[in-house]
């Protein structure tokens, strides 16, 4: 029998439909339930003046409605409602302590989020907010991380350490609103992430895999001059330029924009670190 109250998972409809108009299947993919599960839902949604059928299966929200989702307090809606069954099982099956649980849970509810990214983008996204008491964010992702997040279903880990970590599924990302990007908890799309600027980038696929690639190999060794750039890294994410030094030129412009980057000196011997969020900063 359905709930008489709002529940999260009620808030998390509300919340999708928030800006458009949605259809039950696209509803079901991302506040991870069947598409039967929210059909039985509805009904109450609709009774209640909290959502209208706008054709066969496609909802909007009323006025009713858009208060409610103004009037949810911010995080009501936490990683957990937004964690598929199984990988919270899994979760769970871990017995870590609460702090550590969350950081496997939101690294998770970051991967869901984007569908790829990179070692160093997860660190970079969640270990300065999700420490769980690491010190050092190597040790937080080679010792409680990485394998977890192996381990959890749904999850691709990739053959070398410089893959790409997968989502099996549709990404949430994928989902636009108004504003071009759902986001659906607080952990998943961290705006202040390196993915974040990355992707919001207005270059070529290519091009956005040459300065991923700088990033990684910065991230690795904290600190790089351009020489070591165009070295290590246009050989093999040369973007379709000709040269490195043209390849270097627009490198450098974009690289300067990630978060943590930062630059003393100016053109080849130029220092080029990463400075990592510190843990709870």
């Amino acid at each position: 029998m359905a709930s008489n109250t709002l529940d999260d998972r009620d808030r998390a409809i509300l919340e999708r439909l928030h800006g458009e108009e949605t259809d039950v299947e696209s509803l079901a993919g991302t506040v991870n339930a069947s598409p039967e599960q929210i059909r039985e839902r509805f009904p109450w949604l609709l009774d209640n003046g909290l959502v209208e059928q706008v054709r066969e299966d496609t909802y909007a929200l009323t006025e009713d409605g858009q208060r409610v989702v103004a009037a949810s307090p911010a995080g009501t809606q936490d990683n957990r409602i937004d964690t598929p069954a199984d990988v919270e099982a899994a979760i769970q099956s871990f017995d870590l302590r609460p702090d550590r649980e969350e950081a496997v849970r939101n690294a998770f509810a970051f991967l869901h989020y984007w569908g790829e990214a990179t070692a160093p983008e997860i660190v970079d996204a969640i270990f300065p907010e999700d420490p769980a008491e690491y010190d050092d964010s190597d040790a937080w992702w080679a010792d409680l991380v990485s394998d977890r997040l192996a381990a959890l279903p749904s999850v691709d880990a990739p053959d070398s350490p410089n893959g790409e970590w997968q989502f099996e599924g549709a990404p949430i990302v994928d989902q636009r609103t108004d504003d071009g990007r759902l986001l659906l908890g607080p952990k998943g799309n961290r705006r202040n992430s390196v993915k974040f600027a990355l992707e919001r980038l207005p270059i070529e696929d290519d091009e956005r895999q040459a300065i991923r690639a700088v990033f990684e190999l910065l991230a690795e060794r904290d600190e790089a001059t351009a020489a070591e750039f165009r070295e290590q890294v246009y050989p093999e994410r040369d973007a379709g330029y000709e040269s490195p030094d043209e390849w270097w030129g627009f490198v450098q412009d974009h690289l300067a924009e990630l978060p943590g980057v930062e630059r003393t000196g100016d053109g080849d011997d130029a220092l080029w670190r990463y400075r990592r969020t510190d843990a709870g900063e």
